[in-house]
């Protein structure tokens, strides 16, 4: 029973006053930094400025949980059982802010260890990555979970494979959800992703060379 008791008053660590204002002011600078890098770059379709003014009050709650936790065997064996029981009521529906919750978890866990180095390299890295991406993004227009409507003349089956199989071969993706004929006409409902707005017209020309009747083309895009 004694040896219980001992093992419960072992410290970990101790952080000085010292060590826990500079871990959290350099908390608070990172998370800001990475709320420019996300409004500036993120292609979330939500409010990126709601989700980005989250991320220095999320990384100050993950510095204070880590450096208590530091201190005591039995606090830490306790937060993990009192966590369990915690749940995000609003559902993050997009991968993109999932990833940046993590980088503020990752930055919020090495400044509350004493490592400030890393989060300035992952940050810059990050800038550098994202700045890229959208530079070549942003001489393109793309959209997100992409629908097609092509209604057309009497098109047959394997005319509609070979336009499945040019927009594959250019990169796109490309799942066919419904095919309806009727005697005069045929709607082609085509699902995309990757889908670059310029493509239509790829879409249009291989209707030409067909000799196909073009009747309409719809596209719609939305976020779910």
């Amino acid at each position: 029973m004694d040896e219980l008791i001992d093992i419960s008053n072992i410290e970990l660590s101790s952080t000085s006053y010292i060590d826990f204002i500079s871990g959290l002011i350099s908390t608070v600078l990172f998370t800001l930094i990475l709320r420019i890098v996300y409004i500036r770059y993120s292609q979330s379709v939500s409010n990126k400025t709601i989700i980005a003014n989250i991320f220095p009050l999320f990384g100050i709650s993950i510095f204070l949980i880590v450096i208590t936790i530091k201190s005591s065997i039995v606090l830490s064996l306790g937060l993990v059982g009192a966590l369990s029981i915690i749940r995000f009521r609003t559902a993050i529906k997009e991968p993109e802010q999932i990833i940046y919750f993590l980088l503020v978890t990752a930055i919020a866990i090495s400044t509350a260890a004493g490592s400030f180095l890393f989060p300035i390299l992952t940050i810059f890295l990050i800038f550098v990555y994202v700045s890229l991406i959208h530079r070549k993004q942003s001489k393109k227009v793309y959209s997100i979970n992409d629908q097609i409507v092509l209604t057309t003349g009497i098109i047959d089956n394997k005319i509609i494979k070979e336009l499945v199989f040019l927009l594959n071969d250019n990169g796109i993706n490309v799942e066919v959800q419904s095919i309806n004929k009727t005697p005069n006409q045929c709607a082609i409902v085509l699902k995309l992703s990757d889908f670059d707005l310029d493509y239509i017209t790829i879409i249009d020309d291989f209707l030409d060379e067909k000799k196909i009747e073009k009747i309409e083309t719809q596209f719609f895009s939305s976020p779910e």
